[in-house]
């Protein structure tokens, strides 16, 4: 099987002359290049209209002989994971390839090497995409274990923008793949039937299994979103308890202490006779300021777990 990078009228001519099953991948595809496949592929004209226009939903399109899949991956960069759109030309004597992203998964697969089946190769392609998923689950994991972290130490403002982007990453790649997954079963059977398409249904379950996972741990991980943004609340509401029993015991000593300076402060005879000389003073602030500051601050004390 030979694995073609660029539109080479020639040798696609030769291979469908010796009916030798072949992979074009193209990243990008160019108009011309489309131009030239539709004649040299016998594609739908609507199939070509389709690949012409990306960001599409992933669909299954039936045309005669050959199918249209629009297949999405994921890959994270620059720490946003942002979904990957492939469009798969699939017939029994070729498969085409059509995305803007160049390199990735596909790029790694040119050299396939030794003899496999039509259905092999379909399947090895839709395998290397959907396994490129497994990175962007562990990259969102990761981001947010450092959140519920983050939030449980400090909460900040901050973080709760941080949260929401971040859900809302995930739901971009989430409401993409929940098509891919139910659709799969159709595809399967799309594939299976394609004339002059060889091959085992063993390894389609495969795929359907790891877009089962990848979508269930993406709904895991909205759950986790929806509950860290609780906890943030939550943990929020925590500190800015803490913080008002905090001046609320602080406010205490300042009330005992008013009280008792604001009636020593009163001009009663007495208090002007008998606190004369400084001996006096020290008795009756150790007596009015001293002890009560000691007993309140024992009783906070004792309860500084239940309130603080």
């Amino acid at each position: 099987m030979e694995v073609l990078t660029e539109v080479d009228p020639e040798r696609i001519e030769a291979l469908r002359g010796r009916d030798e099953f072949f992979w074009l991948d193209l990243a990008p595809p160019s108009t011309a290049d489309l131009d030239a496949l539709h004649s040299l592929l016998g594609l739908h004209p609507l199939a070509v209209e389709d690949t012409r226009e990306f960001h599409q939903r992933p669909k299954l399109d039936r045309y005669d002989d050959t199918l249209l899949l629009v297949f999405y991956s994921a890959q994270v960069v620059d720490g946003i994971a942002t979904p990957v759109e492939v469009h798969l030309h699939i017939a029994g004597d070729f498969l085409l390839t059509a995305r803007h992203e160049p390199g990735g998964p596909l790029s790694e697969m040119h050299d396939l090497g030794g003899p496999h089946s039509e259905q092999y190769v379909v399947y090895r392609v839709l395998d290397a995409l959907t396994d490129a998923l497994f990175p962007v689950i562990d990259h969102f994991e990761d981001r947010i274990d450092v959140l519920e972290e983050d939030v449980l130490s400090d909460p900040d403002q901050r973080q709760l923008a941080i949260i929401y982007r971040l859900k809302q990453n995930v739901q971009a790649v989430l409401r993409r793949l929940v098509i891919e997954r139910d659709l799969f079963g159709a595809v399967t059977e799309a594939i299976m039937e394609l004339p002059g398409l060889t091959g085992s249904r063993e390894h389609w379950r495969d795929i359907g299994d790891h877009l089962q996972q990848v979508t269930g741990e993406l709904y895991r991980q909205m759950d986790d979103l929806g509950a860290l943004t609780s906890t943030y609340f939550n943990a929020n509401a925590n500190r800015l308890n803490r913080l008002a029993t905090r001046l609320t015991v602080l406010a205490s000593f300042f009330l005992v202490w008013s009280f008792v300076s604001s009636f020593f402060g009163q001009n009663f005879g007495w208090l002007v006779d008998q606190i004369d000389t400084l001996k006096a003073f020290m008795i009756w602030t150790t007596i009015g300021l001293v002890i009560p500051s000691i007993g309140l601050a024992i009783y906070f004390w004792r309860r500084r777990r239940e309130w603080l």
